[in-house]
């Protein structure tokens, strides 16, 4: 399983470089056949923003239901998922909110989280990947 995180959207929709758009592509394409992609409503709700800041309202909701409709489990925000991102939180004052709730969701899920960024280098017991 891997939890995919709003760093590997904004690749796989915006990406200037065809070669990392086409990896991106490919490895999202996988996650779905294989049903190993886990998306986490939190990052539904940064790539929403993002696309909404950068091409406007419809285009966000375009991508939130092409999201929704591809065929990757959609993981609520749980109350124990909250708590733990919270304590997390607390342990890495550096770590963006949304990020530790990300960490908490692969955590649970024992999954890789799809991404670049380097905040969770600094969370132990977390494992990331890229394409």
């Amino acid at each position: 399983m891997e939890v995919i995180d709003s760093r590997f959207l904004v690749e796989y929709f915006f990406s200037d470089d065809q070669e990392t758009r086409s990896k991106a592509t490919k490895h999202l394409t996988d996650l779905i056949k294989k049903k190993r992609g886990v998306l986490p409503t939190i990052v539904i709700t940064e790539i929403v923003r993002y696309v909404c800041d950068k091409r406007g309202a419809e285009e966000g909701t375009i991508r939130y239901l092409s999201l929704i409709r591809s065929g990757l489990l959609v993981s609520e925000l749980t109350g124990e998922i909250a708590r733990e991102a919270g304590l997390l939180k607390c342990l890495h004052p550096n770590v963006p909110t949304g990020d530790c709730i990300v960490a908490c969701t692969a955590r649970e899920r024992k999954a890789k989280i799809l991404s670049d960024d380097k905040y969770f280098d600094e969370i132990k017991g977390i494992s990331k990947t890229w394409f």
